[in-house]
């Protein structure tokens, strides 16, 4: 439970009892919880959501303002990430100094290309599916947040940390195979939940789940290959890459 909410207060901005002396091999170990974190996160989508719809009839605007929510819970953490780790692969440098690059609190051409496709994407994506299946954008993020965190355990269990020292290193450090299983069987009984409940095809869901996994593991290995390792803003950038690819297979294979 320290572990858990340590993970809360490092991974969102939500108020969570519990976990206020710092303890990093804890907050290490808890990464296979994070599904649970994604589940919270998408219960919050899923309730705002269910709201807007009551009041608001445009999907635009109810897709740009969960969109948004998401990145208020999270206070843009992951997106800082994302940013960092295009300026920094896309630089075409060394080693060394791409993971420099990736450190600057600057944001770069690269950086700002890349959130701004992201947004486009990830709205009307969000809009697509839920016109195409008659499907609430809250269900649809509800789904997303869970399916878009099994990357980030895949790549803490099976690759290296690219830097001596960095916040994501206590994730590799205390992440373990057995961890990955763990979490696993706990995103697939969630999307299990959740397709029995709102009368979705859970083959289907369990099969975007594995592509997503099988897709942030090629990634891990792609950064492993350029920088030697995975940093806490490449997790990030896996992060939000999986929640636009994560819809994208909604909308083609659902």
């Amino acid at each position: 439970m320290k572990g858990l909410a340590l993970l809360f207060k490092f991974m969102t901005r939500l108020p969570f009892p519990g976990g206020d002396k710092f303890d990093s091999e804890a907050l290490g170990k808890s990464m296979k919880w994070f599904p649970v974190v994604g589940l919270v996160i998408g219960i919050i989508n899923l309730v705002v959501g269910t709201f807007l719809q009551m009041y608001i009839p445009s999907n635009l605007i109810i897709a740009i303002i969960l969109v948004t929510l998401d990145v208020v819970i999270t206070g843009g953490l992951h997106l800082d990430g994302l940013a960092d780790t295009f300026d920094g692969i896309f630089s075409y440098r060394s080693k060394q100094k791409m993971l420099e690059i990736m450190k600057d609190s600057r944001v770069g051409t690269n950086g700002v290309l890349v959130l701004v496709l992201y947004f486009i994407f990830k709205i009307a994506l969000l809009m697509e599916v839920s016109n195409l299946f008659g499907i609430s954008q809250g269900v649809i993020m509800l789904i997303v947040p869970v399916l878009s965190r099994i990357g980030g355990v895949v790549n803490c269990a099976t690759e290296p940390y690219a830097r001596g020292t960095g916040m994501g290193k206590t994730f590799v450090d205390n992440t373990n195979m057995t961890s990955l299983m763990w979490s696993y069987a706990l995103v697939t009984a969630i999307i299990f939940g959740i397709s029995h409940y709102f009368a979705l095809p859970f083959v289907n869901l369990f099969l975007i789940q594995n592509i997503v996994a099988v897709v942030g593991f090629l990634f891990g290995k792609l950064i492993t290959r350029k920088i030697g390792g995975i940093t806490g803003d490449t997790l990030g950038a896996l992060l939000e890459l999986s929640s636009v690819l994560a819809l994208l297979l909604i909308y083609v294979i659902l």
